[in-house]
């Protein structure tokens, strides 16, 4: 039984540190965490939803549909804000919002939809002290034992050694 258990939360243990790993590894300059076809963003400032929402964007969007719409993007000193798309141009890669022109990766869009808590629990899993306590540390811990059943084989064979020199003098004399 106990095994079992040790088992079930080391599978767990391990789910969640690929899935924290790879959520840094989609993690753009900006802080948002990009996917092939989507934006997910933990929101902090977007007021439909909760603090602790995560909040996801379709990159797939058509944005010359979102002209005149409120549209979230981030502006030059990388914050994310909302505004009036005035206009998008496709070939050039650029928007205009409330009179400023952008490059299109700093549009977001218009947010999809909102996965309640999951935004508190990714900037949990991604912050710097999560990857330290549970991934460089044990990762250490283990080295460290790997070092250390190294010195004990290490030891063990000087012993033998040792032993044989005894028999060998033992048979000469």
């Amino acid at each position: 039984m106990k095994k079992k258990v040790l088992i079930v939360f080391f599978v767990i243990y391990l789910i969640v540190i690929i899935f924290a790993t790879k959520a840094l590894l989609d993690r753009n300059e900006r802080g948002v965490f990009e996917t092939k076809n989507n934006y997910y963003i933990c929101n902090k400032i977007i007021k439909e939803y909760d603090s602790s929402s995560l909040v996801h964007f379709d990159k797939s969007t058509d944005y010359e549909k979102l002209v005149e719409e409120e549209v979230y993007y981030f502006d030059i000193n990388n914050e994310l804000k909302n505004g009036k798309l005035e206009s998008f141009d496709k070939e050039n890669g650029t928007f205009i919002v409330d009179g400023d022109n952008y490059e299109k990766d700093r549009l977001l869009g218009r947010p999809d939809k909102a996965y309640q808590i999951l935004g508190s629990f990714l900037n949990t899993i991604t912050s710097r002290a999560f990857y330290l306590i549970f991934v460089i540390i044990p990762i250490l811990g283990l080295f460290a034992y790997e070092i250390h059943l190294f010195m004990k084989y290490l030891s063990q064979e000087k012993e033998k050694d040792e032993d044989n020199d005894k028999k060998t003098k033992k048979k000469d004399k």
